[in-house]
């Protein structure tokens, strides 16, 4: 098994983990890209270039809608 075959089999278990267990859209966002964020921490050296650019990509996205929901709980409060 290759790291990068490791990689994605870790973040597939993951998702099902946080789908199986989550109820709401934010929760389950966020838990995503910490997720994320810890395997591209923990393999980042192990990683393919490819693979780190693809899983960049995606922490990016999860991070831009982690923003939206951040800003969105405090215009809640806020009003």
């Amino acid at each position: 098994m290759d790291v990068d075959d490791a990689i994605v089999l870790v973040i597939a278990v993951w998702v099902f983990i946080v789908t199986v267990l989550v109820k709401t859209v934010d929760v389950y966002v966020t838990l995503l890209l910490i997720g994320l964020l810890v395997v591209a921490e923990v393999g980042g050296y192990f990683i393919n270039p490819d693979t780190k650019k693809g899983l960049n990509s995606a922490i990016y996205f999860l991070l831009f809608v982690f923003l939206i929901i951040v800003v969105r709980k405090v215009m809640e409060v806020l009003s």
